[in-house]
């Protein structure tokens, strides 16, 4: 099973290729006419996968696009904290989709700011919750980490997960659906793209970047 879980997860971690690919467009692409962010950049989709979303950041170059209301700042200060409560639990393997009128020209578009982040967690369970029992005394144990309304209220964030030591035809099924869901708009279908930011990342540095920008309480 952890095989099949690095392989999965290999596939949609940015390899040092990939890395070098995303020089030559931008990291996270401007807001279209639309007020959201293309679900491509160029001329075709069909150019590039280094084209397509989810565009691959980091938490550092995340904050720096996004970080620029205050209730921005304190949605990103609550999205740090709930990634380091998955990383003190050993979650650390993995990415998340961010995604949500966060990832939206919202405040011109509805007059009003985001209300929350919607953000879809893959993960690699523990090294030692590998096995069913194992990781539903590990999820039993930490509610705080995978209950929808607690993490909302503690963190800001509209929260979903997707386990990749599952069978691998249920989790592309997964990964299919949550992709498919969060690449349109609820109310008016537009297609649009989203943002990953790997479970390992510099947050650190992203957090000293918002407390630095006097935003955030």
């Amino acid at each position: 099973m952890g095989g099949r879980v690095a392989t999965f997860l290999a596939t949609h971690l940015p390899s040092a290729r990939s890395r070098r690919e995303r020089l030559l467009v931008a990291m996270i692409p401007p807001f279209n006419i639309s007020g959201v962010l293309p679900p491509f950049v160029g001329s075709t989709p069909a150019a590039s996968p280094s084209n397509m979303c989810p565009y691959t950041v980091t938490m550092l170059e995340l904050v720096r696009r996004f970080c620029t209301t205050p209730e921005r700042a304190k949605l990103l200060r609550g999205l740090i904290g709930f990634r380091e409560a998955l990383a003190a639990a050993g979650i650390v393997t993995g990415y998340q989709w961010i995604d949500g009128s966060f990832c939206e020209e919202v405040e011109r578009l509805e007059s009003r700011p985001p209300g929350d982040i919607d953000v879809v967690t893959t993960f690699a369970r523990p090294a030692s919750h590998k096995s069913d029992a194992a990781w539903q005394a590990f999820f039993s144990a930490n509610p705080n980490l995978f209950d929808i309304a607690l993490i909302k209220a503690t963190w800001g964030c509209h929260a979903f997960f997707l386990d990749a030591d599952y069978p691998l035809g249920y989790t592309i099924k997964q990964v299919t659906y949550w992709f498919g869901l969060f690449t349109h708009q609820r109310n008016t279908f537009l297609w649009k793209g989203l943002v990953q930011v790997n479970l390992a990342s510099d947050d650190a540095a992203a957090l000293a970047f918002i407390d630095a920008s006097g935003l955030a309480p």
